[in-house]
């Protein structure tokens, strides 16, 4: 975190609706552009760059994302995205993927007539064809394959083992089969996201060469694919090392790879959510108290797994900062931190609720502000938001000419 990030928290935190809720995310758009140009400077010209929203709603970021020429959609997974994504995106750069879509859902999305529907499994498929055979209207699908390739270096696995995700690559055969029967469905391609939060390119190298053997023998045995779906992949660094996923080397393999296969006049998407917004996030929150009980320090701040249930959810810390704010003691008998290991924990009644623990914290008092970064995805909305009905924490961006937006 640089000072001018620092600066800008502590500007906030004297507004008085800060004052009053000592919490809030904030966002900064330069980094998310940033990564958009990490992709488009280095991909080849059939990868097509698409928004996974679920990474982060925020309505400004959306708008953000949106004005951005090289990206070409947006991906969603619920009715409730497809309604906000629309009131950015035209329906034909809409994709819509996830298992478990209700027909509510399958029945909007054709309506709407978005570009592309993932297809999870061969009920969906029924589904989706009866649907569509009411409204008389074809629907573009891409099928999902769980593939039997495991992702080394994962955070996360969607297949390679047994998961709710797609059609086991043993019995996909027999599906497209199936499906080739159904008059109003167009399979354009396959869906093959197999795991997140990856940071070495290479694994995710080799297992684009895994997926074009299986496309190439998908395609021996009369399946048409014109589009590859990754999904997303690529993970962002969730400690203070500064690694970073070569996106140049990447691509550059991937270029390599397309060539060898001869897959250039195919269509190759990429969903990225947390590589895109990840970074570009900090969540903020007040020392309320400092308590030394038993032998261990706890730092008690004015939000917590409500606000931010990343870490005690995935196990995974984020990097902390602490900034220090010089508000004057309440008396003596004040506790401090001093080069400790704490647990920095919010006001829920609940010992689970910790935002980071055995954290080495050099000096903190009360009224300093607890900074998480590498907060912008999977923080705000993936919370508890309405546990014990604590207040919100709102929301800011620092927009592209570096100025805070308040508003």
């Amino acid at each position: 975190m640089n000072d001018e990030i620092e600066q800008k928290i502590k500007q906030l935190y004297q507004l008085s609706d800060v004052k009053d809720n000592p919490t809030c995310y904030i966002y900064d758009l330069r980094d998310i552009t940033s990564k958009i140009n990490s992709i488009s400077s280095f991909a080849p010209d059939n990868v097509s760059l698409y928004y996974a929203m679920k990474a982060n709603p925020n309505r400004d970021i959306l708008k953000h994302v949106h004005k951005n020429k090289y990206v070409k959609g947006i991906e969603i997974a619920s009715n409730g995205e497809l309604l906000k994504a629309l009131e950015f995106y035209d329906a034909e750069q809409i994709i819509f993927t996830g298992p478990g879509k209700t027909e509510k859902e399958l029945r909007e999305a054709i309506i709407q007539g978005i570009r592309l529907l993932n297809c999870e499994s061969l009920v969906e498929a029924f589904r989706i064809n009866r649907i569509a055979s009411e409204l008389n209207r074809k629907v573009n699908i891409l099928l999902r394959i769980n593939t039997n390739y495991y992702v080394d270096g994962a955070d996360e696995h969607m297949a390679g083992q047994s998961t709710k995700m797609g059609i086991d690559e043993d019995k996909f055969l027999d599906a497209v089969n199936e499906i080739k029967k159904m008059q109003y469905i167009e399979c354009r391609g396959v869906h093959v996201f197999s795991a997140s939060g990856v940071l070495n390119y290479e694994y995710l190298i080799k297992y684009a060469d895994y997926v074009f053997q299986l496309v190439s023998h998908l395609e021996k045995n009369d399946m048409k694919i014109d589009i590859i779906d990754f999904g997303g992949g690529i993970g962002i660094d969730y400690t203070k090392e500064g690694r970073k996923f070569d996106t140049e080397k990447y691509f550059s393999e991937l270029r390599k790879l397309i060539r060898t296969y001869h897959f250039e006049n195919k269509e190759m998407i990429l969903e990225l959510g947390k590589y895109i917004v990840g970074e570009a996030g900090y969540y903020t929150s007040k020392i309320i108290d400092i308590k030394k009980i038993k032998g261990y320090t706890h730092i008690v701040t004015a939000g917590g797994v409500n606000h931010m249930r990343l870490p005690i959810a995935t196990d995974r810390k984020h990097p902390v900062y602490i900034i220090r704010c010089n508000e004057p003691a309440f008396g003596d008998f004040q506790e401090q931190v001093v080069n400790e290991i704490v647990d920095i924990e919010g006001p829920l009644c609940m010992d689970e609720d910790k935002i980071s623990w055995d954290e080495l914290v050099e000096r903190a008092d009360i009224g300093d502000i607890v900074v998480l970064t590498q907060s912008g995805a999977y923080g705000y909305s993936a919370s508890t938001l309405w546990f014990l009905s604590h207040e919100f924490p709102r929301e800011y961006v620092i927009s592209e000419s570096g100025e805070l937006i308040y508003e």
